[in-house]
């Protein structure tokens, strides 16, 4: 069997961004395009997942989500580089805590701006592909996940700017999962911070719920996989 298709990680950082394409790459995966806002954080991914999987093509690019003429090219590059992705995470997002009375416009614009207008490019520029890889190769999983959390069912107050954010959030990804049936567009909720000190909410555990996700077959395909 064939090697999956590349595996693009918008949004990685020191946590799950790091362990997702970790874990894939010490599967099946042989090349994992990152991206993140700064050099440094793409290369200590890089460091990780080679540690990991030294064989592994790694490529870095650097790019903000809130700049969409910027992310647009790096995702275009990544696919001159590696290939149509196989599989595309979108896991950037800011938790930063406020209460409603103290909490600025400014900090709720950014707020809503990195999980949605970010995942708005990311998925502007790779549904296509992600729609191509699925009509030309049969054994194919194109995939397209969202990093989330349960704040979109259940809004918590001093999180309010990110409860809505989410919300927006899985209501634009549910949209593109009904209007791309072809490929699996899922989200992958995790309940609470996430730090290697938790029993459950951490980078190891969440990363293999996205490997689950992405190793299920058509009909087993759900719209939200919850991190227990």
């Amino acid at each position: 069997m064939s090697s999956p298709g590349p595996l693009f990680i918008v949004g990685t950082g020191p946590m799950i961004g790091s362990e997702i394409p970790k874990l894939f790459a010490s599967k099946t995966f042989t090349q994992i395009a990152l991206f993140a806002r700064t050099t440094a954080t793409l290369t200590a991914a890089k460091d990780k997942i080679t540690a990991a999987a030294p064989s592994a093509t790694i490529k870095l690019y650097t790019a903000d989500v809130t700049d969409s003429p910027n992310l647009t090219k790096a995702l275009e590059q990544a696919v001159t580089d590696l290939g149509k992705p196989e599989v595309v995470v979108f896991n950037a997002a800011r938790i930063n805590y406020g209460m409603f009375d103290t909490y600025t416009e400014a900090d709720i614009l950014l707020d809503f701006q990195i999980p949605n207008l970010g995942l708005y490019t990311t998925a502007k520029v790779l549904l296509p592909y992600l729609r191509s890889l699925a009509k030309e190769k049969e054994n194919a999983h194109p995939c397209l996940f969202v990093t989330s959390s349960p704040l979109m069912h259940r809004p918590v107050a001093p999180v309010f700017s990110l409860s809505m954010a989410k919300t927006a959030q899985a209501s634009l990804t549910k949209t593109l999962a009904e209007m791309n049936k072809e490929v699996h567009v899922a989200v992958v909720s995790v309940d609470g911070p996430v730090t290697f000190d938790e029993p459950v909410n951490n980078p190891v555990s969440t990363a293999k719920m996205f490997w689950e996700a992405w190793e299920g077959k058509k009909e087993e395909w759900k719209f939200e996989y919850v991190v227990v």
